[in-house]
C-alpha cells in the first residue's frame, strides 16, 4: 500500500529544510533578506496509533536530508524509510527518495522522485521545468513516468517558497496562500496554505544539542495541501514543522496510513557552499 500523500509530506518537509535563494537574495537585495544555511540533517521518524495500521499498529524510520549550494541553485537530496507494523503483526517497508536542482533565479528546476514498498519500486518520475521569464507559463519536459511535454502555470518552487515563508512571518503576517510546484504527486502547482505561529527566541533541542540553532529564533507552522480541490474545501492532508530563521527544520508532523508521524531531528551538520566569482 503505498501512500503518495505521505512522499509529498515527506518530502515537503524540503520546503522547511531549504530555504531558497530566490529573486530576492540576488545582488541588490537587502541585507536583513533570509540565507539558506547548506546542510545535511538526520531525522528520526516515529509513531503509535489507533489509527489504520490497527490498535498496536507501529512505525519507525529516517529520513536523510542534504542541501547544497553551487554558484548557481541549490541542489536537495533526500531519503527516507518506514518500517510499518500492523495489528496483526503484518510489517511494511516504505522507501522514497527524491534529487532536485533549483535555479537560483527561479528560471528551471530539475527532479528525480521514486518510492518503492517492500524492495519493489513503484512510482518514478523524472523532468525538468523552465520558466523563461518571471510571471510566465513553464514548459515541463519529463522523461519519467512517460515521455512528455506540457504546461506549467506561473507558481513558486520549493526553495522559493520557503523563503517567501520566512520573509512573510518576519513581516508579521499570520497566514500565507501559495502555489507551489515540486512534482511529487502531480505535474501541476498545488495550493499549500501555511498557518505561522509566534517566533520561539530559543528551545531547550538548540542549547543542548545542536550548536548551529543556538541563539537563532524558530516558529511553529502549519501547512494545508490542496490537491484535489475537494467540494468542501478541506485539505487532502496536513504537515506541521518546527523552522528556525536559517532554514533548519528541527521537527516535523504528519499522517501515514492513520498513524501520526513525528520526525525529530537527530544529527545537524552544516555544508560549505560553493566559493563563487
Amino acid at each position: 500500500m503505498t501512500d503518495s500523500r505521505v512522499q509529498r509530506q515527506i518530502v515537503g518537509m524540503a520546503k522547511g529544510l531549504a530555504v531558497s535563494a530566490s529573486l530576492l537574495v540576488l545582488p541588490g537585495a537587502s541585507a536583513d533578506a533570509a540565507q539558506l544555511m547548506p546542510h545535511r540533517a538526520i531525522y528520526e521518524l516515529t509513531g503509535k496509533s489507533a489509527g489504520g495500521f490497527g490498535r498496536s499498529g507501529s512505525l519507525h524510520g529516517l529520513l536523510t536530508y542534504e542541501l547544497m549550494e553551487d554558484c548557481d541553485g541549490w541542489s536537495v537530496n533526500q531519503k527516507a524509510g518506514l518500517d510499518v507494523s500492523a495489528a496483526e503483526g503484518a510489517g511494511h517497508r516504505f522507501e522514497w527518495s527524491q534529487a532536485t536542482w533549483e535555479a537560483k533565479d527561479g528560471s528551471s528546476y530539475r527532479y528525480f522522485i521514486k518510492d518503492s514498498q517492500d524492495g519493489t519500486t513503484g512510482n518514478q518520475r523524472r523532468g525538468e521545468l523552465v520558466y523563461p521569464e518571471p510571471g510566465a507559463t513553464g514548459k515541463l519536459t519529463t522523461e519519467l513516468p512517460a515521455r512528455g511535454e506540457a504546461d506549467v502555470p506561473p507558481a513558486l518552487l520549493p526553495v522559493q517558497h520557503t523563503l517567501e515563508l520566512l520573509e512573510r512571518a518576519k513581516a508579521g503576517d499570520t497566514i500565507y496562500l501559495a502555489k507551489i510546484f515540486d512534482a511529487t504527486v502531480d505535474e501541476k502547482p498545488v495550493e499549500i496554505s501555511a498557518t505561522f505561529g509566534p517566533s520561539l527566541p530559543q528551545s531547550e533541542l538548540q542549547a543542548e544539542a545542536f550548536a548551529p540553532l543556538i541563539n537563532v529564533p524558530s516558529r511553529h507552522i502549519d501547512f494545508a495541501f490542496f490537491v484535489k480541490n475537494l467540494p468542501d474545501g478541506t485539505p487532502d492532508f496536513e504537515q506541521s514543522i518546527e523552522l528556525f530563521e536559517n532554514g533548519v527544520v528541527s521537527r516535523v508532523s504528519f499522517e501515514f496510513g492513520g498513524l501520526p508521524v513525528l520526525g525529530k531531528l537527530r544529527k545537524l551538520e552544516m555544508l560549505e557552499p560553493q566559493t563563487c566569482e
